[in-house]
């Protein structure tokens, strides 16, 4: 099996249909402090367990690029993957801070990975240190978290290595994408097309 970004725009769709569920009942807002981004819910853990780990796929599938070759000592950061490897080798490349995303339902725009040059996104802290303890995650983990992580995956999968040098048609692809538009999100290593 081919692993390309059409693989992962499959895994994603299926992960927005689970998002888009959730919605069916808790409903988002324009404002990040209303009640509906405090709940928390085993459907919200099982989202969060989903998404982040596809996350977690692509951010390695992406590091183990042959672009990334001549990166110093890249064979040690391969083998020890971890949140601070992604910031240091895939945010230098490919900025993921400066994307943006439209929430259309809410006409709001997101940054998924703001500051990441320099910290890690708190939905990615509270994924990685409860993913092994449910019962934490189902108190930590809300709609807020789901929402911002599911934006970073969309921006991860338009930055599979598999899209470098194509032509990509930010506009079409957008309207296959139910929760956002894709804004200033164009992929870093090809052409966009509008």
């Amino acid at each position: 099996m081919i692993y390309d970004i059409n693989y992962f725009y499959r895994r994603y769709h299926q992960i927005e249909s689970d998002f888009l569920e959730i919605m069916d009942f808790i409903h988002i807002s324009d404002q990040f402090g209303d009640p509906c981004y405090k709940i928390g819910s085993s459907k919200l853990m099982d989202f969060c367990l989903k998404v982040g780990s596809e996350i977690e796929t692509l951010f390695r599938e992406i590091l183990n690029d042959k672009k990334f070759d001549s990166e110093p000592d890249i064979a040690t950061k391969r083998e020890n993957q971890n949140i601070k490897v992604y910031r240091d080798v895939i945010e230098a490349k490919y900025n993921l801070r400066d994307y943006s995303l439209y929430v259309k339902s809410i006409k709001t725009e997101i940054f998924p990975f703001i500051n990441f040059d320099s910290t890690t996104p708190e939905w990615f802290k509270i994924y990685s240190k409860d993913k092994h303890n449910k019962l934490n995650l189902i108190q930590n983990w809300n709609m807020r978290h789901s929402l911002f992580s599911l934006g970073a995956l969309l921006l991860l999968v338009i930055n599979h290595p598999s899209v470098e040098d194509k032509v990509f048609n930010r506009g079409e692809f957008s309207n296959l994408i139910e929760i956002f538009n894709l804004l200033g999100s164009a992929p870093r290593f090809c052409q966009s097309v509008i």
